[in-house]
């Protein structure tokens, strides 16, 4: 498999640090409000990578974390008159729903930031040790002089990052957060400086060390986190034991716009996950976001999810007879998939299989994308032929007639073969 690395900029094999095992990170949310569309695009891609990773052998153990510790969960509590925990939980439980309504189930673990808080002290003090990190009376900071590779994952030049928490206490002004001291209300720790809570960026890099070690495979997320999130991740985790890279294979999906616009909280232009499933059903949504490469912005709008629902109906309306392998269609989805998870010439294959009634693979690879690509039905297609061709050999052509006429209301349409008559 070839993969687009960020890092490299470049499309490279797919070689992990041990064969056959993928390790898998991928950031997950914020849980202080709604899931929204722009979280389900990043999602689908990479539930699908895991899924044709498994599919082709790979043992994949893929973590997201749970960011339940943050400046926006702590104010959005004070909003709605709740602890932080409770609202965390609720938008957490939230979340879980939307991923498993959109048949995204491929994650192994999921990692709150709240239960590594061990971890998180632990490499804030081993920061701290190497003079990575430093002391002042309002938290602990990391020191960006200290790391020279900072910039190579953004290509940002030095004047350009800047970080967004201003301190006059800060050593540079680009220098970002490890622990911020202060009472924080009910999620607040004791540390050796003092009691407060962790900062945004350590808590990945601290997971992924205790599941993963100092170097893993892939680490994923969407194309805003490159800077200063994921430049960060790497300073921290490279000047522990300067292991570079960190990560092989940066893997970053692009914004999904809403008239030209990415859609974010901030600019309350974004369309919840929940509410796009009272409209449209999750193979609709999955089909629409595999239609364009997760690289590529994506534009979602009522047309473009109405003629992804078009397109799947009219792969379930002709794939209605099994016809067997179709060799041709299925090595173009692999290939597809192998170049850099091409997801449009790979729904292009399924339209070739659908077309030559590959029915195997339609279910097979139906699995690996998510989306049922055939009529639902409570038994296999080619079970119910082979049934119904038992019962016409047999003369019982009134039950035959019967399960025919059911697999018609279901939309299955049946061409019987003609009968020998014994004369």
């Amino acid at each position: 498999m070839q993969l687009y690395s960020t890092l490299s900029r470049t499309v490279e094999p797919l070689q992990t640090l041990f064969p056959d095992r993928v390790s898998l990170f991928v950031c997950g949310p914020t849980v202080y409000d709604y899931p929204h569309l722009g979280h389900a695009r990043t999602y689908v891609v990479f539930d699908v990578l895991a899924k044709f990773l498994r599919w082709t052998g790979q043992e994949v153990l893929y973590i997201q974390n749970i960011t339940d510790v943050d400046d926006k969960i702590i104010n959005r509590a004070q909003e709605e008159n709740i602890s932080q925990k409770e609202l965390a939980r609720k938008f957490e439980r939230q979340y879980i729903r939307d991923m498993l309504a959109l048949g995204i189930d491929s994650v192994s673990y999921h990692a709150r930031a709240t239960t590594h808080i061990t971890e998180i002290i632990n490499q804030i003090e081993r920061l701290v040790g190497i003079g990575a990190g430093y002391i002042t009376e309002t938290g602990v900071y990391f020191n960006i002089d200290s790391f020279p590779r900072n910039g190579e994952l953004s290509g940002q030049s030095k004047d350009n990052r800047k970080s967004r928490v201003t301190d006059t206490t800060k050593h540079n002004p680009a220098d970002f957060v490890l622990w911020k001291r202060g009472e924080y209300g009910e999620y607040t720790w004791d540390s050796p400086w003092g009691r407060g809570r962790p900062g945004w960026h350590i808590e990945d890099t601290a997971i992924t060390e205790k599941y993963f070690g100092q170097q893993y495979d892939i680490h994923g997320g969407g194309l805003d986190l490159i800077f200063p999130h994921h430049e960060a991740e790497i300073a921290q985790m490279e000047s522990l034991e300067g292991k570079h890279p960190m990560v092989r294979y940066w893997m970053h999906t692009g914004f999904l716009t809403v008239e030209g616009e990415k859609m974010s909280k901030s600019l309350g232009n974004f369309i919840r996950i929940q509410d796009a499933l009272k409209t449209w059903n999750k193979d609709i949504i999955r089909y629409f976001i595999l239609l364009s490469h997760y690289r590529s912005p994506l534009q979602v709008s009522e047309e473009g999810l109405l003629n992804a629902k078009k397109a799947l109906e009219h792969i379930r309306a002709i794939a209605i007879t099994d016809n067997g392998p179709y060799p041709e269609g299925r090595d173009a989805f692999i290939a597809a998939m192998e170049s850099d998870l091409n997801t449009p010439n790979a729904v292009a294959a399924i339209h070739a299989l659908a077309s030559h009634s590959d029915i195997e693979a339609l279910i097979e690879y139906g699995e690996i994308l998510g989306i049922r690509f055939l009529p639902e039905t409570s038994a296999p297609l080619s079970i119910l032929q082979d049934i119904r061709a038992e019962l016409r050999a047999s003369k019982q052509f009134e039950i035959a007639d019967m399960i025919r006429k059911k697999m018609a209301d279901a939309g299955l349409k049946i061409a019987d073969p003609s009968l020998k008559i014994e004369r």
